[in-house]
C-alpha cells in the first residue's frame, strides 16, 4: 500500500512545480510565441528584444532589424536595443557620428489596466506600458515598491468629488484630456485631473516658510534620498526674481518645493507677496498607468460640451 501511494505523490509535486510562477516559467507562458508592443511598436518577440540593425548616414535613420536575447528574473529583465550615438555642438545641436548597442535593466510587473493585461517596465526616463499580441492570464505582480503621498487628503490616482472642483482650464492630447482644477473653498490646493474624476497631480501653494522642514524631512525619509538643493537665486542677470527649490526623484516620485522672491523695484515689493512656497507632486508610474487607464476618453472644452 505504501508503494502504490508513490506515483500518486509524485503527480502532486510535479502540479505543485508546474504551477509555481517562476521566471522561467513566466518567459515560457508570457514571452515564448508572444509579442510585446510599446505605442503600437514592436519590442519583444520570444524570448529576444527587436531592434534596428544600423544607423544609416544616407537615410539618416536607423535602419533594418535585428533581435537581443533578453534575460528575465523574478522581478527584472535586461534587454538590449541599437541607438544613435553622436556629440553637441556648441552644446546644442546633436550630431549623429554612428551608433550603439545600449543595454537596459529594468523592474518589471505584471499589472491590469480596465481588466486587460499589461507589462509594465520601471525604466529610469519614464515608465513603460507593454500590450501582448496574444490572450494572456499572468498573476499580478508587485516588484517595484511605490511611495504614496497625500497633500491635504488628496492622493496619486484617487478619485475626488468634482463639486469640491472648479475647473481653470482643459488641455487636449492625442489620447487623453487634463483638467486643471482648484478646490472651490481653498484656491492653494491645485488639482489636475485625468478621466471624470481621478487626480493626476496636486500642487499647494502659498505655503509659509516655517512648515517646509518637517515637509522635507517627511519626503527624504518616504523616497530615500536627499534633494538636491538650489539656493536662492536670480537664474536670469536681466530678470526682477530670485529662486530656490528642494527637488527629490526616486520610487517614480516626482516632488518639488520652491519659491520665487521678487526683488525688483522696491515700490512693488509690499504688493508682491512672492515669498511664500509651492510644493508640486507628481508620480511618473501612476501617470503612466491613469494614462493607459483613459487612452482616447472623450475630449473636453470649458466652453461648450
Amino acid at each position: 500500500m505504501k508503494y502504490k501511494s508513490l506515483p500518486i505523490f509524485l503527480f502532486i509535486i510535479v502540479v505543485i512545480f508546474s504551477s509555481c510562477d517562476t521566471s522561467s516559467s513566466r518567459l515560457r507562458k508570457y514571452f515564448i510565441g508572444n509579442e510585446w508592443y510599446i505605442a503600437g511598436e514592436l519590442f519583444l518577440r520570444n524570448d529576444s528584444s527587436i531592434s534596428a540593425k544600423y544607423y544609416d548616414f544616407e537615410k539618416q535613420a536607423l535602419v533594418g532589424d535585428t533581435t537581443f536575447p533578453i534575460i528575465l528574473s523574478d522581478s527584472m529583465i535586461i534587454y538590449s536595443l541599437v541607438r544613435e550615438k553622436g556629440v553637441y555642438n556648441d552644446g546644442r545641436s546633436f550630431e549623429v557620428t554612428g551608433d550603439t548597442i545600449i543595454t537596459d535593466t529594468a523592474f518589471y510587473d505584471f499589472i491590469y489596466i480596465n481588466d486587460k493585461p499589461k507589462l509594465i517596465l520601471y525604466l529610469q526616463s519614464f515608465p513603460k506600458i507593454c500590450v501582448s499580441k496574444n490572450k494572456i492570464k499572468p498573476k499580478p505582480t508587485n516588484n517595484f515598491q511605490r511611495e504614496k503621498f497625500e497633500i491635504d487628503g488628496f492622493s496619486i490616482g484617487d478619485l475626488v468629488d468634482r463639486d469640491l472642483l472648479k475647473t481653470r482650464g482643459i488641455y487636449d492630447f492625442d489620447t487623453y484630456t487634463i483638467e486643471d482644477c482648484e478646490l472651490k473653498e481653498d484656491k492653494d490646493i491645485k488639482i489636475k485631473i485625468i478621466g471624470y474624476n481621478q487626480i493626476y497631480s496636486i500642487e499647494r501653494h502659498n505655503i509659509p516658510d516655517y512648515r517646509i522642514h518637517s515637509a522635507i524631512k517627511v519626503v527624504s525619509n518616504k523616497l530615500g534620498v536627499e534633494p538636491e538643493y538650489v539656493p536662492m537665486r536670480r537664474w536670469d542677470e536681466s530678470s526682477d526674481y530670485e529662486h530656490e527649490f528642494y527637488r527629490w526623484s526616486a520610487k517614480g516620485v516626482r516632488i518639488k518645493l520652491e519659491r520665487t522672491r521678487y526683488i525688483g523695484r522696491e515700490l512693488y515689493r509690499n504688493l508682491l507677496e512672492t515669498d511664500k512656497w509651492t510644493l508640486h507632486y507628481d508620480d511618473d508610474v501612476q501617470r503612466t498607468i491613469l494614462i493607459e487607464q483613459h487612452k482616447d476618453s472623450n475630449p473636453q472644452s470649458t466652453i461648450i460640451n
